[in-house]
C-alpha cells in the first residue's frame, strides 16, 4: 500500500511539474532533453510501453528540430503519465485502455481543409507531406463528383490501397475522409 501511495504521489507531481515547465521552457532544448531523460529513466520499467514510437535524436538534427522531438516526445509522456493516472496507477488493463482512448480519437466529423491543416502542421518529409496533399486534392475532387456514390467509391478505391500502406497516425487521420462520399451531395443539396 505504501509503494502504491508512492508511485500515485510521484506521478502526480511529476505531471504537475513536467506542465509547469511545459509552460515556461518548451522552446528551450537543454530543459526538454532534461525532462525528458528524467521520465524516461524514472517510469520506462514502471509503466508498461512507455517508451513505445518515441522519435530517435540524430546527431545530424538542427537544434530547433531536436527541440521539436523532445517536445513531441515529451507529450507522448505525459500523455502515457496521465493515461496511468486516469487507470488506477496500474499497468493491469493499461493496454486497453490505450486503445478506448485511441478509438475515441478517431475524428469523423474530419474535412478535407481541416486534414491539410494537421498534416501541414505535422513534421515530416517534404516529399511525403506533397504526395498526401496531392492525394487529398484528388479525393475532394472525387468526392464533389455529382455521380453515384457506387462510382465514387470505385473511384476512391486506389487511395485506399495507398493509404494503406501508411503509418497509422496518417491512415487515422485521412480514413475518415472516406466518410465524405456521401456528406459532399447532402451538403450540396442543403446550399442550394
Amino acid at each position: 500500500m505504501c509503494e502504491e501511495k508512492g508511485i500515485r504521489q510521484m506521478v502526480d507531481e511529476d505531471i504537475a511539474r513536467s506542465q509547469a515547465l511545459w509552460t515556461e521552457y518548451s522552446y528551450d532544448k537543454e530543459k526538454m532533453a532534461e525532462l525528458f531523460r528524467e521520465l524516461l529513466s524514472r517510469y520506462d520499467e514502471k509503466i508498461e510501453g512507455f517508451h513505445e514510437d518515441l522519435w530517435v535524436i540524430q546527431n545530424r538534427e538542427s537544434s530547433a528540430d531536436t527541440a521539436a522531438i523532445y517536445r513531441h516526445n515529451i507529450r507522448l509522456l505525459l500523455e502515457r503519465l496521465e493515461g496511468f493516472r486516469e487507470n488506477g496507477y496500474t499497468n493491469e488493463g493499461l493496454l486497453e485502455y490505450y486503445i478506448r482512448k485511441e478509438q475515441r480519437q478517431i475524428d469523423l466529423t474530419a474535412n478535407f481543409t481541416s486534414v491539410r491543416l494537421a498534416f501541414g502542421m505535422r513534421r515530416m518529409m517534404p516529399l511525403e507531406k506533397e504526395e498526401i496533399m496531392e492525394r487529398l486534392d484528388e479525393m475532394e475532387e472525387i468526392c464533389a463528383l455529382p455521380v453515384p456514390k457506387g462510382k465514387k467509391w470505385e473511384m476512391l478505391r486506389g487511395h485506399l490501397v495507398w493509404l494503406s500502406g501508411k503509418d497509422v497516425e496518417t491512415a487515422l487521420q485521412i480514413l475518415p475522409l472516406f466518410f465524405r462520399i456521401n456528406d459532399m451531395i447532402t451538403q450540396r443539396m442543403e446550399d442550394d
